[in-house]
């Protein structure tokens, strides 16, 4: 009988080109403009902005801008996730309102294959211009202690 390990869904096999690609992007965009950076593991780097921070991860066939909007879900979760969706629906862009582990994440996942260093770029500007948006459109109505 064999045992079936638990697979990490953000494990570190990916490919060194890849790697290699996404940290020149990181380094061109973040680094050379005196950002804080820091590659924790081979595939995942945090990013720090000035209000917020995020990760870039890649898998073997994905990148993906992942930033907890919310450490905890509000009382009021009906009304909450109903205001993600809208959000999710009329602001989003390619980013993504997401529910993981009881914390809300704003996310961007796109596949690896032609992903190129203006795609990066508009990636990460989207997060510069909704994430604070998203934020206290929604800390106004469900987080008033914030």
């Amino acid at each position: 009988m064999s045992m079936i390990s638990k697979v990490d869904a953000y494990n570190d096999q990916t490919d060194e080109a890849i790697e290699n690609l996404i940290e020149s992007y990181v380094h061109k965009y973040f680094v050379d403009r005196g950002n804080d950076v820091v590659r924790i593991r081979r595939n995942i780097w945090t990013v720090q902005e000035e209000l917020y921070s995020f990760n870039i991860i890649i898998t073997s066939l994905l990148i993906i801008f992942d930033a907890v909007l919310f450490d905890e879900l509000p009382e009021n979760k009906l009304a909450f996730f109903e205001a993600l969706l809208s959000l999710n629906a009329h602001q989003a862009k390619s980013s993504k309102l997401c529910l993981v582990k009881n914390t809300i994440h704003l996310r961007i996942i796109r596949g690896l294959e032609d992903f190129d260093y203006s795609e990066f770029v508009a990636h990460v500007e989207e997060y510069r211009e909704i994430f604070s948006v998203m934020q206290e459109s929604l800390i106004d109505q469900f987080y008033p202690d914030l």
